[in-house]
């Protein structure tokens, strides 16, 4: 018998592809979701997690505090701050 004559199933053969796509859009908007919610929180939140860590140690451990860095100071890598001055 050739394929062309045999009797179709009415398109369930599909149905796992469907599922499939299906699952994946689910999750793709979920991870969306989840990030929109609470995962973007920007660089801000983990720049001043940083500095209250650091003030905190600082006092712990009798360390004088460190000078404020203003936001443009704060763009550019510790290292590389004071090869501007030079």
């Amino acid at each position: 018998m050739c394929a062309h004559h045999e009797k179709s199933e009415g398109g369930y053969h599909m149905t796992g592809v469907a599922a499939c796509i299906l699952v994946m859009g689910i999750s793709i908007a979920i991870v969306i979701l989840l990030w929109a919610w609470f995962g973007h929180i920007g660089p801000s939140f983990s720049d001043d997690v940083m500095l209250q860590q650091q003030e905190t140690l600082r006092a712990q451990y009798g360390f004088e505090p460190m000078p404020k860095i203003t936001e443009e100071e704060a763009k550019i890598p510790p290292s590389l701050r004071g090869l501007g001055n030079n």
